[in-house]
């Protein structure tokens, strides 16, 4: 006789049944018989051991065996996602999904009191390298947030990476950091309502053999709940948005850029050729060596006072650090100087045919761990000409992610139109109408740190 999947069957008890609702309704803390629920930094339940049966645990994890995986690849992911739910027809993936809907759904609803009415789920599966940044899961109907694990029997470690993370908020409503790490664990259910406060992530797996792998999705209101979204003045993915235009210095570009990219006109047509016909070009060797050198060095002695860094955004618009521009070393304020000056703004007409009249700027550092995703700026108003310039501080090919990534948003599937890689001492030049980000810096990278110069330029 075929088993069915059911839940424990103490989660239905009357007794047990009152006991989650008060505790849930006085939203305090509880932790007996395999059942948690946590209230900081935000309100959330877990339940070990879901369902009755081991069995039945272990053939929907054969199930997994065969699925379809599709790859899920953009700014605030990477991982394998099946279809919905509700188009599978492996027998025990599709008698949980009948669970989630004829069992499931109408204890939650009875638990929390909130009027849910229809599902959404589909299987995950998360591989070395893989994660989930920051988001608070807001999107339309979505109530109620829920994952069931399908982790090996023998257990999962923090060094497996894998977990999910629960963070604060500041004072001005913003995610601030992650105070509770909750580890998969096998046949374990959690929910938490979807609200202004359910700021989460998925931290990056660590393992090569062991897969992290779960059913996960929403419970959907009747209605769009209301929700509280904190505002922040993040335009365009830069943190200095002065506008800066050209100035008259004495740089001499002669002592910045290799001979070979000054001055030969045979050189100016075949770049602008290749950038009329791609919108984008990679100059390798584009600064004379011991410029180069000198610049590194300077960022190293940065590094070393550690005083001059500072977070960009809340950790779900980006994280990493913002050089502040006082009491710079010289070499590295001549450097930056550089792409402000006049001569720098005549080259790069040279170099692109565009009249340019204007600029904005970045320094940023970059450690394993670091992204930037895609903002809400509105990416089609203006076309401008991106510089970029990465300092890997190692070698570049031990540097796993930090790639920037040019989309169009527009789109249902956002496939990168432009690429461009972390590469030592090459001018990347962009003609942006699109959006654009930064992938997530992986922890397994050997190289520990990069440095990413941005400029925008506008005509």
């Amino acid at each position: 006789m075929k088993l069915s999947p059911a839940m424990r069957l103490d989660l239905h008890e009357a007794k047990c049944m009152n006991e989650l609702k008060e505790t849930w309704k006085l939203n305090k803390t509880m932790n007996s018989n395999d059942i948690e629920i946590i209230v900081d930094p935000f309100r959330v339940c877990i339940l070990n051991n879901f369902l009755h049966s081991p069995e039945i645990v272990d053939c929907i994890r054969h199930d997994f065996n065969e699925i379809t995986w599709t790859k899920r690849n953009m700014d605030l992911y990477e991982f394998f996602q099946s279809e919905d739910l509700k188009h599978i027809e492996l027998s025990y993936i599709k008698g949980f999904y009948e669970l989630l809907t004829n069992s499931v759904m109408p204890w939650a609803t009875a638990l929390t009191g909130y009027d849910l009415v229809k599902i959404s789920a589909t299987c995950s599966l998360y591989t070395n390298t893989d994660y989930l940044l920051v988001h608070d899961d807001q999107r339309e109907d979505r109530m109620v947030a829920f994952v069931y694990y399908l982790t090996a029997p023998e257990g999962w470690d923090f060094e497996k990476g894998g977990t999910l993370d629960l963070l604060s908020k500041d004072e001005k409503g913003h995610p601030s950091k992650a105070v509770r790490s909750i580890l998969p664990k096998n046949n374990q259910f959690i929910f938490f309502p979807v609200t202004s406060d359910s700021y989460h992530q998925i931290d990056e797996v660590m393992s090569i053999e062991d897969s992290r792998l779960t059913i996960n999705g929403w419970f959907h209101a009747k209605t769009d709940p209301i929700f509280e979204i904190p505002t922040f003045n993040y335009t365009a993915g830069l943190f200095n948005e002065i506008v800066l235009t050209p100035i008259d210095s004495d740089v001499l570009l002669e002592s910045w850029i290799n001979e070979s990219y000054l001055n030969d006109e045979c050189v100016f047509d075949d770049i602008r050729e290749y950038f009329e016909e791609h919108s984008e070009i990679s100059l390798r060797n584009f600064f004379r060596g011991e410029a180069w050198e000198e610049v590194k060095q300077c960022l190293s002695i940065l590094e070393n006072e550690g005083e001059n860094w500072s977070q960009a955004a809340p950790p779900n618009r980006s994280l990493y650090e913002v050089l502040s521009l006082d009491s710079l070393p010289f070499s590295l304020e001549r450097f930056l100087n550089l792409f402000q000056s006049k001569q720098f703004f005549d080259h790069l007409k040279s170099l692109s045919d565009l009249d340019l009249k204007s600029m904005k700027f970045e320094l940023q550092k970059w450690v394993p761990g670091s992204y930037c995703l895609l903002s809400d700026h509105d990416w089609n108003k203006t076309k401008e000409l991106d510089i970029i310039v990465y300092f890997p501080m190692g070698d570049e090919d031990d540097i796993i992610g930090g790639k920037i990534q040019y989309v169009n948003t527009e789109e249902e599937i956002q496939e990168a139109l432009i690429t461009i890689e972390p590469s030592t001492n090459t001018l990347n030049m962009v003609y942006r109408d699109t959006a654009r980000f930064t992938k997530y810096y992986s922890k397994k990278s050997k190289c520990k740190l990069f440095y990413l110069l941005i400029c925008s330029y506008s005509e």
